[in-house]
């Protein structure tokens, strides 16, 4: 090829030389077969991808919960997971058995109710800041 600031016709000579390795459809305009169904498909699309990522990003928004951000994902909306006897908030699994069973924490069953489950089902509750 020849100096692209001698000769004039050095873009086009280039397109050709582009054309022929990769073919044709590599130096159309972008625009040459776009139609308003394919515009249409696009949009929708777009509509689509930019749905998916405000979910992803609801899911990532991180919510503040007794002084620590935990992601909003992780937050179950259908069970409370404060322990209503020492109002800490449950990470732990284990915690979910006790939690329907007890209305309580592992780690207040093992502390109020382990081996007192009579006094417990009959309504008896720590009193505020008792200790065991």
């Amino acid at each position: 090829m020849t100096n692209p600031k001698q000769d004039p016709d050095y873009a086009i000579k280039v397109e050709k030389a582009i054309a022929e390795k990769y073919g044709i459809e590599t130096v159309q305009h972008p625009e040459k077969d776009w139609t308003p169904e394919k515009e249409q498909e696009y949009i929708e699309q777009r509509r689509l991808l930019n749905e998916k990522i405000r979910n992803l990003s609801e899911k990532t928004e991180k919510v503040e919960v007794q002084g620590v951000l935990i992601s909003k994902k992780l937050l179950n909306k259908d069970s409370n997971r404060v322990c209503p006897i020492c109002h800490i908030y449950s990470f732990d699994s284990k915690d979910d058995i006790h939690m329907i069973k007890h209305d309580c924490c592992y780690k207040c069953y093992i502390t109020w109710i382990d081996g007192r489950e009579k006094r417990w089902a009959a309504g008896w509750r720590p009193k505020q800041g008792e200790k065991k």
